[in-house]
C-alpha cells in the first residue's frame, strides 16, 4: 500500500513541477542539446543534456550523486552553458524557498542546480 502512496505523491509532484517550471527547464536543456549535435565535439556532450532534459522533466522519484571523474568536460561545461542555467536554476530555487506554494518545488531545483552545474559528474536513479 505504501508503494501506491508514494507512486501518487510522485505523480502529483511531477505534474505540479511541470505547470511551475519543470517545462521550461527541460525545453532549455532540449534546445541546448540540439544546438550541440551539430558538431562534433559537442555530439557525446548533447546526448547528456538530452538525459538532463528528461531528469527535469520528471524530477520527483529520482536520486541524483555526483561523482567527480570527467574534470575536463565539467570545466569546459561551466565556461559555456553551465554557469548561466546552474544560476538559474537557483535563483528559481531560492524563490522557490521563498514562497509557501513553491518550497516542495525548492529541493527539485536544487536538485536540478547541481545538474546544471556539473551534469557529466552526475548519476541519477
Amino acid at each position: 500500500m505504501t508503494w501506491l502512496i508514494k507512486k501518487s505523491l510522485r505523480i502529483a509532484g511531477n505534474f505540479y513541477w511541470r505547470v511551475f517550471g519543470g517545462i521550461f527547464i527541460a525545453g532549455i536543456w532540449l534546445v541546448i542539446g540540439l544546438a550541440l549535435m551539430f558538431s562534433v565535439i559537442g555530439f557525446p556532450l548533447s546526448l547528456q543534456c538530452f538525459r538532463i532534459g528528461w531528469l527535469t522533466y520528471k524530477p520527483f522519484g529520482k536520486d541524483v550523486v555526483l561523482i567527480f571523474n570527467r574534470p575536463i568536460a565539467t570545466f569546459l561545461w561551466l565556461l559555456t552553458f553551465g554557469w548561466i542555467i546552474g544560476t538559474l536554476c537557483l535563483v528559481n530555487a531560492l524563490v522557490s524557498c521563498a514562497t509557501l506554494v513553491g518550497f516542495p518545488l525548492a529541493g527539485q531545483w536544487f536538485k536540478i542546480c547541481r545538474l546544471a552545474f556539473f551534469p557529466f559528474c552526475a548519476v541519477w536513479r
